[in-house]
Protein backbone atom coordinates (compact mmCIF):
# COMPACT_ATOMS: atom_id res chain seq x y z
CA UNK A 1 0.00 0.00 0.00
CA UNK A 2 1.29 3.47 -1.10
CA UNK A 3 1.43 6.37 1.73
CA UNK A 4 2.65 9.17 -1.14
CA UNK A 5 0.13 12.13 -0.10
CA UNK A 6 -2.61 12.53 -3.17
CA UNK A 7 -2.80 16.12 -2.31
CA UNK A 8 0.72 17.37 -3.99
CA UNK A 9 -0.36 16.09 -6.90
CA UNK A 10 -3.97 18.45 -6.93
CA UNK A 11 -2.04 21.73 -5.48
CA UNK A 12 1.01 21.62 -8.21
CA UNK A 13 0.25 24.22 -11.16
CA UNK A 14 2.89 23.03 -13.55
CA UNK A 15 1.77 25.24 -16.55
CA UNK A 16 1.99 28.50 -14.34
CA UNK A 17 5.40 27.69 -13.24
CA UNK A 18 6.62 26.81 -17.07
CA UNK A 19 4.67 30.14 -17.95
CA UNK A 20 6.89 31.99 -15.30
CA UNK A 21 10.38 30.23 -16.22
CA UNK A 22 9.73 31.09 -20.32
CA UNK A 23 9.10 34.80 -19.25
CA UNK A 24 11.82 34.65 -17.42
CA UNK A 25 13.66 33.61 -20.22
CA UNK A 26 12.12 35.88 -22.86
CA UNK A 27 13.29 38.73 -20.51
CA UNK A 28 16.54 37.30 -19.71
CA UNK A 29 16.88 37.52 -24.01
CA UNK A 30 15.38 40.81 -24.31
CA UNK A 31 17.66 42.20 -21.69
CA UNK A 32 20.90 40.75 -23.59
CA UNK A 33 20.35 43.53 -26.42
CA UNK A 34 20.16 46.51 -24.07
CA UNK A 35 23.61 45.14 -21.81
CA UNK A 36 25.96 44.30 -24.75
CA UNK A 37 25.72 45.84 -28.35
CA UNK A 38 21.89 46.98 -28.63
CA UNK A 39 21.96 46.44 -32.59
CA UNK A 40 24.29 43.09 -32.83
CA UNK A 41 22.79 40.95 -30.34
CA UNK A 42 19.27 42.10 -30.76
CA UNK A 43 19.01 41.62 -34.53
CA UNK A 44 20.26 38.35 -34.70
CA UNK A 45 18.14 35.82 -35.46
CA UNK A 46 18.69 33.76 -33.20
CA UNK A 47 18.27 35.92 -30.02
CA UNK A 48 15.39 37.51 -31.57
CA UNK A 49 13.63 33.86 -32.51
CA UNK A 50 14.55 32.62 -28.84
CA UNK A 51 12.56 35.60 -27.50
CA UNK A 52 9.37 35.61 -29.66
CA UNK A 53 9.36 31.29 -29.02
CA UNK A 54 9.92 32.07 -25.03
CA UNK A 55 7.43 34.81 -25.02
CA UNK A 56 4.57 32.46 -26.93
CA UNK A 57 5.74 29.57 -25.33
CA UNK A 58 4.72 31.80 -21.52
CA UNK A 59 1.75 32.86 -22.84
CA UNK A 60 -0.02 30.09 -24.01
CA UNK A 61 1.03 28.33 -20.61
CA UNK A 62 -0.08 31.28 -18.86
CA UNK A 63 -3.56 30.39 -20.82
CA UNK A 64 -3.72 26.94 -19.43
CA UNK A 65 -2.07 27.42 -16.04
CA UNK A 66 -4.56 30.21 -15.21
CA UNK A 67 -7.59 27.83 -16.47
CA UNK A 68 -6.33 25.04 -14.39
CA UNK A 69 -6.26 27.22 -11.20
CA UNK A 70 -9.70 28.71 -11.88
CA UNK A 71 -10.91 25.14 -12.42
CA UNK A 72 -9.29 23.02 -9.88
CA UNK A 73 -8.68 25.58 -7.71
CA UNK A 74 -4.98 25.40 -7.04
CA UNK A 75 -2.38 28.18 -6.96
CA UNK A 76 -0.54 30.00 -9.72
CA UNK A 77 -3.21 32.32 -11.05
CA UNK A 78 -1.38 35.38 -10.43
CA UNK A 79 1.84 33.89 -11.41
CA UNK A 80 0.18 33.18 -14.51
CA UNK A 81 -1.25 36.54 -15.56
CA UNK A 82 2.22 37.61 -14.63
CA UNK A 83 4.12 35.39 -17.16
CA UNK A 84 1.13 36.51 -19.27
CA UNK A 85 1.51 40.19 -19.52
CA UNK A 86 5.62 39.61 -19.33
CA UNK A 87 5.26 37.49 -22.64
CA UNK A 88 3.48 39.88 -24.77
CA UNK A 89 5.15 42.91 -23.38
CA UNK A 90 8.16 40.81 -25.14
CA UNK A 91 6.69 40.16 -27.88
CA UNK A 92 5.79 43.92 -28.67
CA UNK A 93 9.61 44.54 -27.85
CA UNK A 94 10.63 42.25 -30.42
CA UNK A 95 8.33 43.87 -32.90
CA UNK A 96 9.67 47.24 -32.66
CA UNK A 97 12.86 46.49 -32.53
CA UNK A 98 12.81 44.92 -35.18
CA UNK A 99 11.02 47.43 -37.44
CA UNK A 100 13.16 50.05 -35.76
CA UNK A 101 16.41 48.29 -37.32
CA UNK A 102 14.33 47.50 -40.58
CA UNK A 103 13.42 50.89 -41.01
CA UNK A 104 17.20 51.69 -40.11
CA UNK A 105 18.26 49.66 -42.75
CA UNK A 106 16.29 51.13 -45.56
CA UNK A 107 16.89 54.68 -44.49
CA UNK A 108 20.40 54.48 -44.98
CA UNK A 109 19.68 52.40 -48.06
CA UNK A 110 17.86 55.50 -49.38
CA UNK A 111 20.52 57.92 -48.35
CA UNK A 112 23.27 56.06 -49.78
CA UNK A 113 21.91 55.13 -52.41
Amino acid sequence: MSTTPQTSDRTRNKPALVSACAAFASVVYASGSIMGGWLTVTYSAAILGLLIICALVAVVAGHIGRHRAKKRGVEGRWLSLAAIVVGWLCILYAVLVNLLVMGLIVGLAVLFG
